[in-house]
């Protein structure tokens, strides 16, 4: 304390004024400090807050995902238990407004309650209505074939609490980087519109795409570029939306294994879907043309072919495709993709051209058919080119105008039944309804013989009276729809040929139907067509009018697809498929990565064919190891140089090596003899080998029995894998035989006695036994002195006169070889 005080004493007033300043510096440098660390304070503050929140939102994200999971896991067991609803009303998915009343009127009068005492008439009545509901709303309508939503869905669902907002709608505009989640504007929150699963696109958008092209969009979070083109892109999808051409948005983080299955690796991009075939957009500039002409560029070249005064006549005539003709006339020089998509998806009923109205190339067309060149047409036609099936004319033609014109207009007046989805749309299967739909078929050949009846019938089937929303006509073309007609088989007579077949039928199920043939069939010739005409008018009434129904049933396959591409295409196709996929795997990984897998692919291939020369070296050299070794056990000779003597060979212990264990390949062809029998039977058996010594690989020997029976019996042993034991042998029975042992190769072909030969033939191989002597003893065959001379006649006449045809037989290979796992060795 001292201290400071003396130093205060000694400090001069003039020093204490000079000491204030100083001192209220300090103050407001520290106020300074403080204000700068308030604000550092503030600033962790808000940086802990934004923390909080983030770990927060990340934590209610996984949260959200595990209730989605469950919900949307409910919600495809209730769909998947739901009935289909276009199976309900029994219409097809591209049924047209009118179908889906007139089909839910007929059912609701069925299915009434109060009508039908069913115990599920309720229960179907409540499923018919729910039905007609969504699919009659334009807009439920294609939520449910997108979603598979339905409208008592819909109508289930409950609307979120009052007063409850999303995480990312809570801090909407927080902050300096606006919504955490999708890191832009409007336009990312409505892209959510667009988001769909990866269930969802491989069962429905991609098997879809055959008929109705996919756009795709993929974006991701905290993405500049996605917020750069955004705008435009969402514009875009929103004209295709409406045009009917199909969109998705795929986030990149949120939907991996769709993106996975897209081939899908960064964002943004920008693909399409068509006909299953993947392609992305090129372009480096993205604008709203740009877009139109990519998704142009994908639709086939003959989606809509351009028509002209040169062509337009080619054209119209060209409905032998089973094809309506339909033409859309514009003011444009290049056609719309309102035009495009819904041709497109009618490409298999309805080849469609297009005209440029104001081209000089097509002013006759224009004037032949009397087209308003400032307002949009469409024209359709069927086989009668003369006058037009249906036209429309607008200012600007919408989608749901152009579905609703082709849909009612998309079969000739006589189809043919070319596919089984045209089947099924001419015939529909109706298996409750009291008042079935009757499908009349003419059945005639492809060729020009028949034309004329398809001709008179074409003639009939437009002018019928009969009620047309019940029957339905068409011609099947007999020589390629074969095995539906071989089907039918009763009531199919064999008549004249000035007449061809009338089928009549009405189907209950998927592959059973009810058929009968119209007696007297159609005639060929036309002063006999009104008859024929009459007959089947008939017919029809009483069907329709009266209680009788078609006698016939049966089980059918499936049409054969006449419009299938052919082979050749379908595998250019295929292997496109595979190229974009390869391309796809070497562009979406770096260059270190690919390099490591190719060279991964290189030293697998390189050790591979390094084993695989090392395993065919061994083996060579064991082989030459083994050639080596043998080369003094070659096959001795089976002649003397000029052919005139043949050298046989006692097989016997000591040669056994030589000629059969250790032998090279070849035959050693071994007679069977005794000490009483050898001289006589090896003289005749070398006159019957003396032609075959010219063959090198053939070396003849005899073995006396008398020695080496035990090895004779152990080699029959091994033949029949040990099942038989043969105890006791008859040694005289078996003098005679001849074997051709291959030593090399482990088998041999055998050779019996006359009486054998006979018994091979009939027994087919039971009592083997007996065949090659075996089962009688010695002493049996010695019971009389008579039948002793009579086997001794046997062995030295008869015996060997079979030899050469066998010999024959071995070299033509139908003797039946017998296999050894080993040769059994021969003793002392």
């Amino acid at each position: 304390m001292a201290p400071q005080s003396n130093r205060a004493t000694d400090v001069t007033p003039d020093c204490k004024t000079q000491r204030i300043a100083p001192t209220f510096r300090q103050d407001e440098s520290r106020s300074r400090l403080d204000v700068r660390s308030h604000q550092r304070k503030n600033f962790k503050t808000w940086i802990v807050l934004l923390g909080t929140f983030i770990k927060a939102k990340v934590r209610m994200e996984k949260r959200a995902r595990l209730l989605s999971f469950i919900l949307l896991t409910c919600v495809f067991t209730c769909v998947q238990a739901a009935d289909e609803l276009y199976d309900v009303l029994g219409v097809s998915k591209t049924a047209s407004s009118r179908d889906i009343k007139q089909a839910y009127k007929q059912l609701a009068k069925e299915w009434h309650p109060d009508k039908n005492k069913d115990p599920g008439a309720t229960d179907k009545f409540t499923k018919i209505n729910e039905a007609y509901e969504t699919l009659s709303d334009p807009e439920k309508r294609s939520s449910y074939d997108r979603f598979g939503y339905t409208a008592a869905q819909e109508q289930r669902q409950r609307p979120p609490p009052r007063g409850f907002h999303s995480f990312d709608e809570f801090f909407e505009g927080f902050g300096p980087f606006g919504g955490f989640g999708g890191f832009g504007g409007r336009e990312t929150a409505s892209m959510e519109k667009f988001l769909v699963t990866l269930r969802h696109y491989e069962t429905k958008l991609h098997p879809g795409s055959h008929q109705n092209p996919c756009f795709v969009y993929t974006y991701s979070d905290f993405c500049f570029n996605c917020m750069r083109i955004e705008p435009v892109i969402f514009k875009f999808m929103t004209d295709l939306e409406n045009i009917g051409v199909c969109v998705v948005a795929v986030h990149l983080r949120r939907s991996p294994g769709l993106a996975s299955y897209l081939r899908i690796h960064s964002a943004p991009s920008l693909l399409a879907v068509v006909s299953g075939r993947i392609t992305s957009f090129k372009g480096t500039h993205i604008s709203f043309e740009g877009l139109k002409d990519f998704m142009k560029s994908l639709f086939p070249s003959d989606t809509l072919q351009r028509i002209t005064d040169s062509n337009v006549d080619s054209f119209l005539q060209g409905w032998q495709d089973n094809r309506v003709r339909a033409i859309f006339f514009s003011s444009k020089s290049q056609p719309s993709l309102r035009f495009m998509a819904p041709a497109f998806y009618n490409r298999d009923r309805i080849a469609c051209g297009y005209v440029h109205t104001t081209s000089p190339e097509a002013q006759g067309i224009v004037r032949r058919f009397g087209i308003n060149k400032h307002r949009e047409s469409l024209l359709m036609w069927n086989e009668v080119t003369d006058s037009t099936l249906a036209s429309t004319v607008m200012q600007q033609l919408s989608r749901a105008t152009i579905d609703e014109m082709m849909s009612n207009n998309k079969y000739l007046a006589l189809p043919r039944l070319s596919s089984q989805k045209v089947f099924d749309e001419l015939c529909p299967l109706q298996p409750k309804l009291k008042k079935p739909r009757l499908c009349v078929a003419l059945v005639t050949k492809k060729g020009e013989e028949h034309e004329g009846a398809r001709t008179t019938f074409r003639t009939f089937a437009s002018l019928s009276s009969i009620q047309p929303d019940r029957v339905k006509f068409a011609y099947i073309y007999e020589d390629v729809q074969q095995n539906f007609i071989k089907a039918l088989t009763k009531g199919n007579e064999t008549r004249s040929k000035l007449v061809v077949e009338v089928v009549i039928l009405t189907r209950q199920d998927q592959r059973k139907l009810s058929y009968e043939f119209l007696d007297k069939g159609w005639g060929l010739d036309p002063a006999v067509v009104p008859e024929s005409r009459k007959r089947l008018e008939q017919r029809l009434h009483q069907i329709l009018t009266g209680d009788s129904l078609l006698p016939f049933r049966a089980v059918v396959p499936e049409f054969y697809n006449e419009h299938m591409l052919s082979l050749f295409t379908r595998i250019l196709y295929k292997l496109g498929d595979w190229y974009d996929r390869i391309f796809y795997f070497c562009t979406s990984y770096d260059g270190m990565t690919l390099l490591t897998a190719l060279a991964a692919i290189a030293f697998i291939g390189t050790v591979t064919y390094s084993m695989n020369k090392l395993a065919v070296a061994e083996r060579e050299e064991l082989r030459k190891k083994k050639m080596a070794t043998r080369k003094w056990q070659q096959r001795p000779r089976s002649c003397s140089p000029d052919n005139q003597t043949i050298h046989l060979y006692e097989l016997r212990y000591e040669t056994f090596q030589n000629l059969v264990s250790e032998a090279d390949t070849g035959l050693t062809i071994t007679l069977l003899v005794d000490e009483n029998s050898k001289e006589k039977l090896m003289r005749k058996f070398a006159e019957i080998m003396q032609p075959f010594t010219r063959y090198s690989a053939l070396t003849f020997a005899f073995l006396q029995l008398e020695y080496y029976l035990d090895w004779y019996r152990h080699l029959l042993e091994v033949s029949m894998d040990f099942k038989v034991t043969l105890d006791s042998i008859n040694n005289r029975n078996c003098i005679g035989s001849v074997l051709a042992l291959n030593g090399y190769r482990k088998y041999y072909y055998i050779y019996h006695p006359k009486r054998a030969r006979r018994w091979m033939r009939k027994e087919h191989g039971q009592n083997i036994t007996k065949a090659v002597g075996f089962g009688d003893s010695d002493s049996d065959s010695s019971g009389g002195e008579g039948r002793a001379r009579e086997e001794d006649v046997l062995f030295e006449d008869e015996l060997l006169n079979g030899l050469s045809l066998w010999m024959d037989r071995v070299f033509d290979g139908s003797v039946k070889k017998v296999r050894l796992g080993y040769w059994p060795e021969m003793s002392k």
